[in-house]
């Protein structure tokens, strides 16, 4: 009877240790570096519209790999706000630019991370593109992604703003006018 009492404590450990040791393993957490982000540089423009870009590092902190899914902008600039410009953005990664708007899921091993580059075209709904960024308000851009790891997966977002001030000072070194 005690030698089964012994190795039902013994098994107990066991399974103690294991589900601490699986427990432990932790998952993929992933970053977007906003602080980091480049400045907004334009990338084309013309009298009605302007195209900009930046790039935003991002990295996989966890201590699992992970799979970055569906990766989009949310570009946020209601009507309410400011109404002068009709705006456009996507984004891609550095290292596999696509011109479709489409992401590739990409598995991101840990302590490692790439680069996403963001790009926004403002297209004025009235005249000149330089008398829409003179009145532009700041615009939040949120990065939305779902991650699938070892835990369930899930969606989440990081919001990067874009400046107005960075934005008529961009369009300014283009045009000459700032």
């Amino acid at each position: 009877m005690e030698l089964l009492i012994g190795l039902l404590v013994i098994a107990g450990l066991i399974a103690v240790a294991i589900w601490l040791y699986i427990a432990n393993q932790g998952d993929a957490e992933f970053e977007f570096q906003v602080n980091q982000a480049t400045a907004f540089e334009v990338v084309d423009s013309n009298e009605t519209a302007i195209t900009l870009k930046c790039k935003v590092p991002f990295v996989n902190k966890g201590t699992q790999d992970g799979t970055m899914m569906d990766c989009y902008t949310r570009h946020l600039l209601p009507y309410e706000q400011y109404d002068g410009v009709i705006v456009n953005s996507r984004l891609e990664l550095e290292s596999a630019p696509r011109s479709d708007g489409y992401f590739e899921a990409i598995i991101i091993p840990k302590k490692t991370g790439q680069t996403i580059v963001i790009t926004v075209q403002l297209t004025a709904r009235h005249g000149d593109i330089r008398q829409a960024l003179a009145q532009m308000v700041d615009m939040p851009i949120d990065i939305v992604y779902q991650v699938v790891a070892r835990s369930d997966w899930y969606i989440t977002k990081t919001r990067l703003v874009m400046k107005a001030a960075d934005v008529v000072r961009a369009a300014g070194l283009v045009t000459g006018t700032r």
